[in-house]
């Protein structure tokens, strides 16, 4: 098991995968569940947090995936943003999610 702050090593787990060996006299069966190959993943990732990681990014919405937006800044405006947004320790998606919603708020 790899403890959190270690860097996993994805070319060995690469290898592990695609050469993994499985006995002559291995029972396979088909899980079944949301969470079924869960403990596959953190077996061989060392933890779920490791899983949850390589995954992606949590939904900030209550069910299914987050629509994303692009947009394009000014070079002084994301300057602005980002030494904002490290004064405040938030990220930058986190402020430009913040002052969407108090502009929103206000302009309804």
């Amino acid at each position: 098991m790899t403890a959190p702050n270690q860097p996993t090593d994805y070319e060995a787990l690469a290898t592990w995968a695609e050469n993994a060996e499985v006995s002559p006299n291995a029972r396979l069966t088909k899980a079944s569940g949301p969470e079924a190959g869960m403990a596959l993943l953190e077996a061989a990732m060392g933890s779920s947090t490791a899983v949850r990681r390589a995954v992606g990014k949590p939904s900030l919405s209550e069910k299914g995936s987050s629509p994303s937006r692009s947009v394009r800044l000014p070079a002084d405006m994301d300057a602005q943003l980002v030494t904002f947004a490290q004064q405040a320790h938030m990220k930058p998606s986190e402020v430009i999610r913040r002052a969407l919603s108090e502009y929103l708020a206000k302009s309804s």
